[in-house]
């Protein structure tokens, strides 16, 4: 059923009804019976209700920016524990308990019968921004197999973790342009780990044979 209250019920039509009100009642007291201080109280409380209004709609702005800024907060922590969390998930060494503990996923109980393979056909594109280009074939690794990639500056120097992903590229970003760099890729399913990629090197050098 409709409403026959003349009054407004939003704040906004609410306050615009009452603006309008007061300038007609001010300019015709007398034909309605009325005297200034008749009337002073409601325009009392409508400057109150006029700020009354802008506090609320200032608190509301607050609010969304408020939500805004913890929903990019909630977005950058996620982006930076599943960075931590693909490293810890990539070392084989990191034994189940320990990783039931931190609250991340501990894989199957019992290993997949699916072996990682060896990623074939490894090349890096180096480029003037500094980032390194890596790409290989899955070798049949099925979407999910977890590729290590790691790098090694001279045939002395120990195998070093550069990052992990699921995809057949990698940009290892942040290199110096005419460093060289070595690199190789082994895939892993669970705690088993393949054969590594054959060795490819950026900015020329020798292939190093890599330390026991």
């Amino acid at each position: 059923m409709p409403s026959n209250d003349y009054l407004p019920s939003n704040d906004t039509d609410l306050a615009g009804w009452t603006q309008n009100f007061l300038t007609v009642a001010n300019a015709n007291l007398v034909t309605l019976g009325l005297i200034a201080g008749d009337v002073t109280p409601v325009s009392t409380e409508k400057s109150t209700f006029d700020a009354a209004i802008t506090s609320n709609i200032a608190k509301q702005a607050e609010a969304k920016a408020a939500t805004q800024k913890k929903s990019t907060v909630k977005t950058s922590l996620n982006s930076k524990i599943r960075v931590l969390v693909r490293k810890i998930q990539a070392n084989p060494a990191v034994p189940p308990e320990l990783k039931a503990q931190l609250g991340i996923n501990v894989g199957d109980a019992i290993p997949s019968s699916i072996m990682p393979q060896q990623p074939l056909d490894l090349m890096a594109n180096p480029s003037a921004s500094g980032v390194n280009k890596l790409q290989w074939n899955r070798n049949g690794n099925p979407f999910g197999t977890v590729f290590i990639i790691e790098t090694q500056d001279k045939a002395t120097s120990p195998w070093a973790f550069a990052g992990t992903t699921t995809k057949a590229t990698f940009d290892h970003n942040g290199q110096i342009p005419g460093r060289t760099l070595f690199y190789r890729v082994i895939a892993q399913r669970n705690d088993t780990l393949s054969q590594p990629s054959e060795v490819v090197v950026v900015y020329g050098g020798t292939t190093p044979v890599a330390p026991v």
